[in-house]
């Protein structure tokens, strides 16, 4: 007989499915703050959910779903993200693809359009690590899903360094993270790849100096591959030679939203006054209660009110709403994935449009999503 076994430990939630005396699934659910449209918010990490092939099928992740939705409401957590071995299997719990993991891999020489830069210091000691630290955090602010870190990083490749780009009032302003891959032939080593693992700036220049610090590496190695820019655009437009520049977009993220009108309060708008009203749907068979999932919420923002927004929940009779949508079709708008305003969103499965909700796509523009971590 199945029995499902619950455990807190070290600010993560640990739930396993045992038959008998042998553990069958599990999963892990992690406390995270992750940015979405100019807020931070506290957000659920689920990781590690399997089954042995004899037991699929038998409703046992489920239960560790279930568990997702008691924290999401226990500890006040409107968002989750999973990395899905399936979009399709997960969107039948409400999730929904949200951010990719976008590889680029070029010669050395297509960098030849920015100045070699020497400047940067070897990130060697806890204060440097710190600082390396703050910039990430203003990096991330501007740009969704990147989770607010409070520590080190502990999951890049032991051969890994980080230099961080200093400014001349001794302030912290960017950093990157490398790693060499060569091998040794007959008498002397043979490169295979510059690895770039993070580029974290907050402007043009800094991120310049950057590049100009890969070049420093010319000679030794002649590829260079950053594993992950999906949430920094700009790294790729930066480069000039497009031609001679593999992109591999790998789709990766997923994410669902526990609670419409928590996350509707908590992001940041325009100043420009604007409004909206939209209905959330909760699919059938996700096994959610619909308690704050669906509904119909009327929200006004800008500057001339106290608060910068006002967000009302409407009778469920209203008819008079700008949109309506599904969770999975809600979560992936609000983040602004790929959903450039009317025309695109329209193509949506289970997205009503009933009327231009300009102010609704002004409100969640497109925006870069992205994250470096894998939980």
């Amino acid at each position: 007989m199945i029995r499902t076994e619950v455990e807190k430990k070290d600010n993560q939630i640990f739930v396993h499915n045992f038959d008998g005396e042998r553990r069958v699934s599990g999963g892990i659910i992690g406390f995270t703050q992750s940015h979405l449209n100019g807020a931070v918010i506290p957000s659920l990490t689920i990781g590690g959910v399997g089954t042995d092939p004899e037991y699929r099928r038998s409703g046992l992740v489920h239960t560790i779903f279930t568990e997702v939705e008691k924290a999401a409401e226990e500890y006040g957590c409107p968002i989750s993200y999973l990395h899905p071995f399936s979009f399709s299997y997960y969107r039948k719990k409400g999730y929904e693809r949200i951010g990719d993991h976008r590889i680029l891999e070029f010669p050395m020489s297509a960098l030849d359009f920015v100045p070699r830069y020497a400047d940067l210091v070897l990130c060697d000691t806890p204060e440097k690590s710190q600082d390396a630290l703050d910039v990430y955090n203003r990096f991330a602010a501007g740009r969704n899903i990147m989770f607010v870190r409070t520590n080190g990083k502990n999951y890049l490749p032991n051969n890994s360094k980080t230099y961080i780009l200093y400014g001349k009032d001794g302030a912290a302003r960017a950093y990157v993270i490398t790693g060499i891959e060569n091998y040794y032939y007959v008498n002397r080593m043979v490169s295979v790849n510059l690895h770039v693992y993070e580029m974290c700036y907050t402007n043009k220049e800094d991120l310049l100096s950057l590049f100009g610090f890969l070049r420093m590496y010319e000679g030794e190695l002649s590829t260079v591959k950053i594993h992950n820019c999906a949430m920094a655009p700009e790294v790729e437009r930066t480069l000039r030679h497009y031609m001679h520049t593999n992109i591999t977009v790998l789709p990766d993220l997923s994410a669902r939203i526990h609670n419409v009108e928590a996350v509707l309060r908590a992001v940041r708008y325009p100043d420009a006054p604007g409004r909206f009203v939209v209905k959330v749907t909760e699919p059938d068979g996700t096994g959610h209660k619909k308690t704050y999932t669906e509904g119909i919420w009327e929200v006004s923002y800008g500057s001339h009110l106290l608060s910068g927004v006002s967000v009302v929940r409407l009778e469920d009779s209203c008819t008079d709403y700008d949109l309506c949508c599904d969770i999975p079709a809600f979560t992936q708008l609000i983040f602004g994935y790929e959903c450039f305003g009317l025309q695109t969103a329209s193509y949506m499965d289970n997205v009503e449009l009933m009327t231009d909700c300009a102010d609704f796509f002004r409100a969640f523009p497109n925006r870069p999503c992205g994250l470096f971590e894998h939980f």
